[in-house]
């Protein structure tokens, strides 16, 4: 194994110093902020060998650009498709690579397709889980398609499920629905995970790649019952793992939740991890 220097900047982490100022000049306060904590971070650091900037789209360009600047090698990393973040031609020629997790975005723009990954390796603890199923999405566009889920799982007598949508609560939504505002952290979520036997995962509309979601239920053997069709084509596909329903018309046999989970192949599973993903970005053996 190879010691390497890493200079990692997150400006979403940094904390808002200037909450009490009027609104009107907040947000230039910030942006000044973050861009002085850049540009001092990256003079201290010196020059790179490489740099990964993760969904480009959504940085600062003058911040993007001082870390390009300052980088032998260049790769970007997309985990989200275009249609959420897009970027044109002109700037994805700006990377030596550009990996994508959305293949069909990957095919039309010539870019390498590439997975999400297991971030956290959960300890199995033999647990059967307190809920028998459990999600968490953001937004009411995939509450109908969870509603149809939560009518499906009472049809087999199963209410113990979790569902959570961060949005303002949708009258007439299935009782089982719980709606929030606040944003919850990994962490948070990371424990529901744990404590639930099955995970749900509802696409996005025009969404192609694999979500988390997948790579969670990986690491903390947990099924996954999903809207997208696009997992039968990986590797660790196992359909008494994962069940792929039609949206529109849910159906869950019941044999898929009363039976056991089966493990992922070791060198498969490796595969995920975030050592094999970073292996692969920066083509290291």
């Amino acid at each position: 194994m190879i010691d390497n220097n890493v200079c990692f900047i997150d400006t979403s982490s940094m904390s808002d110093r200037f909450d009490r100022a009027p609104k009107i000049i907040r947000r230039p306060l910030k942006r000044w902020a973050q861009w002085r904590h850049v540009k001092k971070t990256l003079r201290a650091a010196g020059r790179f060998d490489a740099a990964l900037i993760i969904n480009p789209a959504q940085i600062d360009p003058q911040q993007l650009a001082a870390g390009l600047k300052a980088s032998d090698r260049k790769i970007a990393y997309l985990y989200d498709s275009f249609s959420r973040w897009p970027m044109t031609r002109e700037e994805l020629a700006d990377y030596d690579e550009v990996f994508s997790f959305d293949p069909q975005n990957a095919e039309s723009y010539g870019l390498k397709k590439l997975y999400n990954f297991i971030y956290e390796d959960y300890v199995a603890d033999g647990e059967p889980g307190e809920y028998s199923a459990f999600v968490v999405m953001a937004g009411k566009d995939r509450v109908p398609a969870l509603e149809g889920l939560a009518r499906e799982f009472d049809r087999l007598g199963v209410t113990d499920y979790k569902f959570l949508v961060q949005c303002k609560p949708i009258p007439g939504a299935h009782p089982g629905i719980t709606f929030f505002e606040q944003r919850m952290s990994l962490e948070s979520v990371g424990e529901l995970v744990k404590r639930s036997r099955i995970i749900l995962d509802i696409s996005k509309p025009g969404q192609a790649g694999l979500s988390f979601r997948f790579f969670e239920a990986m690491a903390s053997r947990k099924k996954v019952i999903t809207t997208n069709k696009s997992v039968v084509d990986y590797d660790f596909y196992n359909p008494a793992n994962i069940l792929v329903i039609d949206e529109a018309n849910p159906l869950i046999p019941e044999h898929f939740i009363t039976s056991p989970y089966v493990d992922v192949p070791v060198q498969i599973y490796e595969k995920y991890t975030l050592l094999g993903w970073t292996r692969t970005v920066f083509s290291l053996q």
